[in-house]
């Protein structure tokens, strides 16, 4: 999703289903509260392109549509599991990357 050579664009709900993927992550046994989110050191690194305003890569549009949907997938768990341990601490850091572009959200 990160991908800076992306030139498809999420469309076809890929970014829920990605992040239905990514929400069973955390229900791994033994995973630390530093496993469960250090993965989003990665997204934020490529969210911070270095460039100014402008027209949204193809990249951030995919990386931010699927945030949205681990955040609500996170919140509200899914069908038939419990909402995965840990998953308050990643939606925290899930919505600060978010605020990112987004800086009207609570």
């Amino acid at each position: 999703m990160t991908a800076r050579q992306a030139d498809y664009w999420y469309v076809q709900l890929e970014d829920a289903r990605l992040a239905r993927a990514l929400t069973r992550i955390p229900q791994a046994p033994d995973l630390g509260h530093e496993q469960a989110t250090g993965w989003l050191a990665v997204v934020e690194a490529a969210l911070y392109n270095g460039e100014g305003p402008g027209p949204t890569p193809v990249s951030a549009f995919n990386t931010f549509a699927t945030l949205q949907s681990h955040h609500l997938h996170l919140i509200r768990g899914i069908s038939d599991e419990s909402v995965p341990p840990h998953a308050e601490a990643v939606a925290a850091r899930v919505a600060g990357l978010l605020r990112l572009y987004r800086h009207w959200l609570a």
